[in-house]
């Protein structure tokens, strides 16, 4: 179970007591009912949108990969009706937390939608047994969605034996849709760019449901999908909406940083040119902070959401909660417009402590590394511990990842820098991130 920080259940249920509300599916009104003992919960979905052409409305904010069955819950009771997991997450856990969860609640309310990361030559046989599996992790008759996790070429988009399955699921009622995720190259310089493998998902025709990143930062990739979806009539989910880490304390890190390397006077030495270079950017979003005030990382985390929920074209965020607190910041995002000093204060933003974010789904610069340093794969591992919270799922994704791994960056001229448009000083942030995540 996830620790859940600040209030207990208890107290989350007492704050609210807004009881079992109504939500709308298939265009009609219908209530989303738990059962007898279920637990009055917090906020409300105010907000609910058209699933592309799949006939669902579905919550604009909706619950991704959450293991915690207390916490599915109480966003179930809140009203979220969309449920996003995959085969990976937790190495299934995330499966059967939701089936667990999604007991106390009619099944034919809930769009559920797992993931599948697609083996290059592997037979329909294969994937039917993983869906299969699925099920019953999932403890559901079947599934609304089941998306192709994050393939890495446009050839794997259109993967026969894939669709093969989907179809022979559906033939059994087990399986209403068929979707695709991309977060962009899975490692390093393997496979194609997330709006390269979205747009062919789009021209495939086949696709009901997509996956991908957008947030204020990481715009300009996303939209261009976006668009595309909305004349196909495909829906639109969200991932990593929260560009915002722990960012604001970048200079504590870097000294911490160079303590940790006292030990070592040749690789501090090293460290001095990259680690100059993560100063001024910290300075310079320290001047940033304290003239927008920019202290509060709830309150850019809900402003955030209502940033990407301002484009009608968008149908759901989800939300990776690991707290009631959690739920309920999500939860007051719902259905609410980006105020105009919101928009001042991401853009601000934007323009100093943003500078640290290395863009999900980007890799312009990794064609640069001499090393063939997987960047925003590892950048992506830092993300899940500094924004999401996910420490242990962070060390150990770092842990297992084959290859170059960022210590090498230590010795290096900087070749990413160099080649990054955003000026992120991403070798001290890779830097930092090996020291974050290495278990050595």
């Amino acid at each position: 179970m996830i620790e859940k920080k600040g209030i207990n259940r208890r107290q989350f249920m007492k704050n609210s007591a807004l009881g079992v509300m109504g939500v709308s599916l298939a265009g009609k009104n219908i209530k989303l009912d738990a059962a007898e003992d279920s637990t009055p919960s917090l906020g409300k979905i105010k907000s609910f949108r058209p699933l592309g052409k799949t006939g669902f409305k579905i919550s604009d904010v909706s619950l991704g990969g959450v293991s915690n069955v207390e916490v599915i819950k109480a966003m179930l009771e809140a009203g979220v009706n969309y449920i996003d997991t995959a085969e990976s997450y937790s190495r299934g856990k995330s499966e059967i937390s939701m089936g667990q969860a999604i007991k106390s609640f009619k099944r034919e309310l809930l769009f559920i939608n797992t993931k599948l990361h697609i083996k290059e030559n592997e037979s329909r046989e294969s994937i039917l047994k993983r869906a299969e599996q699925c099920l019953k992790r999932l403890d559901t008759p079947y599934i609304d969605c089941l998306m192709t996790h994050n393939p890495s070429s446009t050839e794997m988009v259109a993967y026969e034996p894939f669709f093969q399955a989907c179809q022979q699921l559906k033939e059994q009622g087990k399986l209403k849709f068929i979707g695709i995720s991309s977060h962009g190259k899975r490692h390093g310089r393997e496979g194609e760019p997330m709006d390269k493998i979205l747009l062919a998902a789009a021209r495939n025709g086949r696709f009901s449901v997509m996956l991908l990143v957008y947030n204020f930062i990481q715009k300009e990739m996303a939209e261009r999908v976006i668009a595309v979806c909305r004349e196909n009539k495909i829906g639109v989910t969200l991932m990593k909406t929260n560009p915002v880490g722990r960012y604001l304390s970048m200079k504590e890190r870097i000294e911490e940083m160079k303590l940790k390397q006292d030990q070592d006077p040749e690789r501090l030495k090293r460290m001095e040119d990259y680690s100059e270079s993560l100063k001024k950017t910290a300075e310079k979003g320290e001047w940033f902070i304290n003239k927008f005030k920019l202290t509060n990382p709830t309150e850019i985390r809900i402003a955030s959401t209502r940033f990407v929920l301002s484009n009608p074209d968008v149908t759901t965020v989800l939300a990776r909660t690991t707290s009631f607190e959690d739920v309920e910041q999500f939860l007051e995002a719902s259905g609410t417009p980006l105020s105009t000093a919101e928009a001042k204060k991401l853009a601000a933003f934007t323009r100093g402590p943003g500078k640290f974010y290395c863009r999900h789904a980007c890799g312009i610069c990794e064609s640069s590394c001499p090393h063939h340093v997987p960047v925003n794969t590892i950048m992506r591992y830092n993300h899940y511990f500094e924004a999401q919270g996910q420490e242990k799922y962070a060390l150990s994704k770092y842990f297992h990842l084959s290859g170059k791994k960022a210590d090498v960056c230590y010795n290096c001229s900087g070749f990413c820098e160099k080649a990054c448009p955003y000026e992120v000083p991403i070798q001290g942030l890779l830097c930092l991130t090996h020291d974050r995540l290495s278990l050595t």
